[in-house]
């Protein structure tokens, strides 16, 4: 069985302090918080919704009911069965704080605890097991460690696509889930459909195998920056038991108004059975954070869902950071999707260590993700660039990595 370790991980809020320095002025190329403002029709729901409510005689913004009632959970699921010709309904939809809440919510809600700290006589037993595909984003450790799991690391292909015979020999008959990341972050790549074909035959093998049913969490939040028109795939049409998890942090702009949502496959259950899923779903949720903020909830039920984001400024920095990269010497091909650049380090940087000191050296640091946070030391010379910035900031840190690399070739001279 060809799996890794789990490293111990970082929040995605340690890695952003990474190399502060008081007093300069970074190029900050770490976490993906949109620099584009939400679309013109963001404005007009919230102008809209906020005169509905300043109109309401009785109080707007009090405790949630409960239910839909602004028709969130319509329209995704009205969103939902246009694009993948499943009849998802609102009752199938929950509201979350972001996808990582909504993560952290199904996993809290499968994951069977080892310990019974009620009662202190029970036998502890093995942990549940949750399959993570490496690369991974950062956080995801965290969530299954902090529900109580045991992370299996599963490393996907050379060129970064699902290697399902690795997945299916790291799953046993405690696995409880998979976290299925596409378009994927940090890499780019899109996970193909022949492979999460594979993958929903190589689940079902297995869990007729040990009489288990894994869990698909299916993370979709870059769904919606995709280049070159290309089709994203879903693991929907093959696999009933899948919760698909989406936020409008990246597709809309939204990032600091933690608006997502899980939706349960309509086909991961009888009608009894799923809704009761979605009730202990929902009951974990108020547990955690009692609802999404409702405001959100309002404002996005007014709105498309899709084709409003503004692909060609992500894509013309993609490209004038990859053209730098490239002729630098580093190992980074294009994503075809999302707003990250996922790169090798050229061969004269020694380790990461020795071209972050450089990196983070001046007034003008630059600041990226090492590769390591994505999946420990089997990426040790990687990093990762976020480009969803200002053009001026990508064009700031082409000049800083051209300075970068013109400071290691003189120190590489002084050495010889």
């Amino acid at each position: 069985m060809n799996t890794a370790p789990a490293p111990a991980n970082p929040s995605i809020y340690d890695v952003f302090r990474l190399g502060r320095t008081d007093g300069a002025t970074p190029i900050d190329l770490t976490i993906g918080n949109p620099h584009l403002k939400p679309p013109a029709c963001y404005y007009e729901a919230l102008d809209a919704t906020v005169r509905d409510l300043r109109a309401m005689p009785e109080n707007g913004h009090g405790y949630s009911t409960g239910g839909d009632p602004f028709g969130l959970c319509r329209n995704i699921a009205s969103d939902l069965t246009q694009r993948f010709d499943a009849p998802f309904s609102a009752k199938d939809i929950l509201p979350t704080v972001g996808a990582t809440g909504a993560i952290d919510v199904i996993l809290k809600t499968i994951v069977r605890p080892a310990v019974d700290v009620c009662h202190t006589q029970a036998p502890a037993r093995e942990p549940d097991e949750v399959v993570v595909v490496a690369p991974y984003f950062v956080e995801y450790l965290n969530l299954v460690r902090g529900n109580g799991a045991v992370p299996v690391v599963v490393e996907s292909t050379s060129d970064f696509q699902l290697d399902v015979e690795r997945i299916a020999a790291a799953i046993g008959p405690r696995t409880r889930a998979i976290l299925v990341n596409s378009p994927n972050n940090p890499t780019g790549r899109i996970y193909s459909e022949a492979s999460l074909k594979q993958l929903a035959a190589a689940l079902e093998a297995k869990n007729r195998e040990f009489g288990i049913r894994i869990l698909v969490i299916e993370d979709a939040v870059y769904d919606a920056i995709v280049f070159g028109n290309r089709q994203v795939p879903s693991m929907i049409p093959h696999y009933g038991a899948l919760v698909r998890v989406n936020s409008y942090s990246k597709s809309l702009s939204l990032s600091g108004e933690r608006l997502g949502h899980l939706a349960v496959h309509p086909a991961f259950a009888s009608d009894e059975r799923r809704a009761e899923f979605v009730a202990d779903l929902n009951l974990n949720m108020r547990m955690r954070v009692v609802h999404a903020p409702l405001l959100q909830h309002r404002v996005v039920a007014r709105m498309p869902l899709h084709g409003l984001v503004d692909i060609e400024s992500y894509h013309r920095n993609v490209d004038r950071l990859h053209l730098t990269l490239s002729s630098l010497g580093f190992g980074v091909g294009l994503p075809e999707a999302t707003f990250y650049l996922w790169a090798v380090l050229p061969v004269e940087f020694d380790t990461e260590e020795e071209f972050r000191a450089l990196a983070h050296d001046g007034p003008s640091p630059l600041h990226y993700l090492p590769g390591t946070l994505f999946g420990g030391q089997a990426y040790r010379r990687c990093v990762r660039f976020s480009t969803c910035v200002p053009f001026t900031e990508i064009e700031r840190a082409c000049a800083r990595l051209h300075e970068i690399s013109a400071a290691r070739r003189q120190t590489s001279g002084a050495q010889r």
